[in-house]
């Protein structure tokens, strides 16, 4: 469905996910006043989580009405994409105690970024349609051409289902659904296999030999808090309690990683997303692993006929070159 920025969207009560890719100051703003300004005048609640020059842009575009917005660098809002999807839902439940409509100009942040942080940001980019699909949030991601690669532009009409230019919003036809989008990068770059030479724990269901093994091998590999790392396994083990039969787990170190391995030959994960969306007062399965993404620098999930894996990585410790890397 094709809609204006102009108030005549049809998806109010649902979230509205927009990309806006501008190539001067001048498209920027021509997206983004006119998004900022029409809010203000529905009264809605009014967020911009951009760049610094951008920010200084629209408080000046807006002049007077400065106050009414909120501004935020939008890398307040985490540098991990788990922390952005909740912080959002943190704004969103914030604001919407004050009434109107949330409206967030969200601008990902993408240099300086690996090969690897790129693929999860598309990947949170494609998230958000389901983490904040409860919300009345309207966000448009705007995406600067001057900087940002053309690969990364082409593929944020795969996570986002409509384009904004201006006032105008027009329907992206490449646009995935969201498990469909993340079963096939999935597909596209598998999970090395285990470091066979880690200690292997059999976790069935009980917790406290889980957490166990898990800070002390954690302690072992140098970790500095193994107790964030206990508190993720646990919560990991609780989940694939209520998936499938017993899970092997690993913990080993790698030249840029602690990882920590969950597989269980019988489970299956249906949900990519699962632990992206934020708990509330009702429980929801998943819930678990919103914890432990909180508490990782990332976390994996493959589900194949050969069983589904969870894997956590954290931060390698300082004396990493202490550790010979898995060879």
């Amino acid at each position: 469905m094709s809609a204006g920025v102009d108030g005549s969207i049809s998806h109010l009560g649902s979230f509205l996910h927009q990309a806006s890719v501008y190539g001067s100051d001048a498209d920027f703003l021509a997206m983004a006043l006119p998004f900022v300004q029409e809010g203000l005048d529905a009264g809605d609640q009014v967020l911009v989580a951009s760049t610094a020059v951008n920010i200084d842009l629209i408080g000046g575009a807006l002049g007077d009405r400065g106050d009414e917005a909120e501004f935020a660098e939008t890398g307040s809002f985490g540098r991990r994409p788990p922390q952005r999807v909740a912080g959002f839902h943190r704004y969103w439940c914030r604001a919407r105690r004050r009434g109107g409509r949330v409206r967030v100009l969200a601008e990902p942040v993408w240099t300086d970024r690996a090969e690897r942080d790129v693929a999860d940001w598309h990947r949170v980019e494609s998230g958000l349609n389901v983490a904040l699909a409860g919300t009345d949030m309207w966000m448009i991601c705007p995406y600067d051409a001057r900087m940002v690669p053309a690969a990364i532009l082409a593929e944020a009409r795969h996570t986002h289902p409509s384009m904004v230019v201006g006032r105008e919003s027009r329907d992206c036809p490449e646009y995935t659904d969201p498990v469909a989008y993340a079963r096939e990068r999935d597909a596209a770059a598998p999970l090395p296999a285990p470091c066979e030479d880690a200690p292997e724990f059999v976790f069935a269901d009980d917790l406290r030999p889980l957490r166990r093994f898990v800070a002390d091998r954690a302690a072992v590999l140098g970790m500095a808090d193994p107790a964030d790392a206990a508190t993720a396994a646990g919560e990991v083990g609780t989940y694939l309690s209520q998936v499938g039969g017993p899970a092997q787990v690993r913990l080993w170190l790698e030249p840029d990683a602690v990882v920590c391995d969950f597989h269980q030959e019988s489970g299956r994960i249906a949900d990519p997303f699962a632990g992206f969306r934020p708990p509330d007062l009702r429980p929801r399965p998943g819930d678990e692993l919103w914890l432990a993404r909180q508490l990782s620098e990332r976390l994996e999930i493959r589900s194949t006929g050969e069983g589904c894996t969870v894997r956590l990585f954290w931060r390698p410790p300082r004396s990493v070159e202490r550790y010979a890397p898995r060879g």
